[in-house]
């Protein structure tokens, strides 16, 4: 079952797709220019598998208000995670925090500074750092435009063919009205230093059950730069899997089938 909401307090629009029976609560936290309703296959798995998912769409982006690809701190995004967690914890069962792309930096932060009472986390390519980095004469300029004019929207840079070997998923992504192609320049460096603290400050991050799983041919994320931050983790809390030739949506990718299975596992073993 589906339930779709306009979230009152922070504006932020909220899915709850409810299993028969649930023994864990998941709280999903989509990607930069997407929105939650890429995964209600993947929340229709989940449930089948025992699993209430709750989730929606991040400010700035899909159905919630806010101006299109920005914000004007990254903790904004927390409210969000504020508001979905206290739904999960309303059923007195464990919880787990998966984030995909940018909402795995979201998550990873969010842990690092918060460190909410939950089972465990799921990171799927996380934004750890970017495969085209601007030069620092580009960067410069982006810190200049940022104090005068920080809501100067740029393109984001994200091909459609990046995202999946699925051409139908890219083609869907490529003509999708949801999808948010610019981003504001006060969005860029927010980004950009919510990557440079989740280093800083990696050794905040709590010993929970962590798994990361990453793909291996990731045209958006440095794949070198989340082995990094995975190496700053204690080896018995993160188990680290790599999908050899995915592009970035590894649950959008023609293997999400194994992927999904993987996460399933996971999941099983760490309620």
């Amino acid at each position: 079952m589906r339930v779709g909401e306009e979230g009152r307090r922070m504006n932020i629009y909220t899915e709850c797709h409810m299993a028969t029976h649930a023994h864990a609560i998941i709280v999903l936290v989509h990607g930069a220019g997407e929105y939650f309703a890429r995964y209600e296959w993947l929340a229709g798995r989940l449930n089948e598998a025992g699993y209430h998912v709750i989730g929606g769409d991040l400010p700035g982006l899909g159905r919630s208000e806010g101006r299109r690809g920005h914000i004007d701190d990254f903790h904004q995004y927390y409210r969000a995670i504020d508001e979905w967690l206290a739904r999960a914890y309303v059923y007195e069962k464990p919880v787990f925090l998966i984030g995909h792309s940018m909402g795995g930096l979201i998550s990873i932060r969010y842990m690092e500074e918060k460190q909410p009472d939950i089972a465990g986390v799921v990171l799927s390519s996380p934004c750890l750092g970017l495969v085209r980095s601007i030069p620092p004469w580009l960067n410069g300029l982006a810190s200049m435009l940022n104090a005068v004019v920080p809501r100067l929207r740029l393109s984001a840079g994200i091909g459609a063919d990046e995202v999946s070997r699925d051409s139908l998923v890219a083609e869907r992504y490529g003509t999708d009205p949801y999808i948010t192609t610019r981003v504001s320049v006060r969005w860029y460096k927010q980004l950009s230093l919510a990557m440079e603290a989740a280093y800083q400050e990696a050794d905040q991050y709590p010993a929970i059950p962590t798994l990361l799983m990453q793909a291996g041919d990731d045209r958006i994320v440095d794949v070198e730069a989340v082995r990094r931050w995975v190496r700053s983790q204690p080896v018995e809390c993160i188990d680290y899997v790599e999908w050899s030739g995915l592009y970035h949506e590894i649950f959008n990718e023609p293997e999400k089938t194994k992927v999904v299975d993987q996460l399933l596992s996971w999941l099983a073993d760490h309620i």
